[in-house]
């Protein structure tokens, strides 16, 4: 592998503004302006060698498939994790007695002994990733779920469920974590669900509420809002809303319907109030709120409607008749008057 090494700075001057230049995260960026002017390259920390190469100077050897960022220790492992006869770097088999003392080494750098007396805490760890990965959950809540599990490990005398403690700190980690796409309590127990774990919104609220007293608890709860982008995707991206729309003889696109769509939620979304929401589940109420702007859509623009409360549910997971009830005894008296 071959790896050009950029030995100096060519440009003392920003070219745009002629502004200072300094190196940063492997880029010349001018300090004034900001702009990148070129990609610095540095050695890399290992180096791949060619099986007839004989030369002894390059000494950092890496073998093919290994971790450096594996749990418990650093650098690599001694060749392959299986592998029983071990090879020089020509390829080569070692002598008897270096093939004893690597293979001492590797014994005594094993996976059990680097995790000796942290086999809960490696367990969790593991399901950590695999749920941050099935959820698609970004490294600030998978390394702040890691750190509130960890803080609370070492706060509390005793633990009643290790993987239902990791649930409710990923549902923390998400609830402190500001985005447009938060995921719900539900979500997070169907994912550890999937994986064989018996976890349920009733063990995470119950965890929350035993050590809560252990973290700085200033989250602020979801609302409708934080919801609303990220269900209109999922409508608007259902197989069958571009069916319903040229059914019901739309004039608009789908991502004119889309804009339409978002505007009038957000405006009857600014019309509830606190107490008319009543502490409802907001992720239900704006599945609700979509279904009734749609219906003031479409008599604003003397349109027949696109969406039914099915497709709602089915494209947002949402209960139909969860969507019905908001709807009913909630929004219609609101926004819907009787007609005299």
């Amino acid at each position: 592998m071959e790896i050009n090494t950029k030995e100096s700075i060519e440009e003392e001057k920003c070219s745009e503004c002629g502004g200072p230049v300094m190196t940063n995260s492997f880029e010349i960026t001018c300090k004034d302006c900001g702009l990148v002017l070129d990609n610095l390259y540095k050695e890399s920390s290992y180096i791949f060698n060619n099986v007839d190469t004989k030369s002894n100077l390059n000494k950092q050897y890496v073998a093919l498939g290994e971790r450096t960022d594996y749990i418990g220790g650093l650098g690599t492992f001694i060749d392959y994790e299986n592998s029983k006869y071990l090879k020089d770097k020509t390829g080569k088999l070692l002598p008897p007695d270096e093939q004893k003392l690597y293979r001492r080494l590797k014994k005594n750098y094993s996976q059990f002994l680097r995790i000796k007396n942290h086999e809960t805490e490696y367990r969790i760890f593991n399901i950590l990733n695999k749920i941050s990965i099935y959820l698609n959950l970004n490294k600030n809540i998978r390394n702040n779920s890691a750190y509130y599990y960890k803080k609370i490990i070492k706060n509390e005398e005793s633990v009643i469920n290790n993987i239902s403690l990791i649930a409710f700190c990923i549902f923390y980690s998400v609830r402190k974590e500001y985005h447009n796409a938060p995921i719900t309590i539900n979500e997070i127990s169907n994912a550890f669900q999937s994986f064989g774990h018996r976890v349920n919104p009733r063990l995470i609220l119950r965890d929350g509420i035993r050590y809560k007293n252990h973290l700085n608890n200033d989250a602020i709860p979801h609302s409708s809002e934080d919801y609303l982008n990220r269900l209109i995707d999922n409508i608007i991206n259902y197989k069958e809303l571009e069916i319903r729309l040229e059914k019901k003889g739309s004039v608009w696109s789908k991502e004119d319907y889309k804009c339409k769509l978002t505007s009038k939620c957000r405006s009857i979304l600014a019309g509830l109030n606190k107490w008319e929401r009543g502490g409802r589940n907001p992720f239900i109420l704006t599945g609700a709120i979509i279904y009734l702007a749609d219906k003031l859509l479409s008599k604003e623009f003397n349109q027949k409607t696109v969406l039914t409360q099915k497709l709602i549910s089915l494209a947002t997971n949402i209960a139909e008749y969860s969507i019905r009830d908001h709807y009913v005894n909630l929004l219609k008296p609101i926004f819907i008057p009787k007609e005299c």
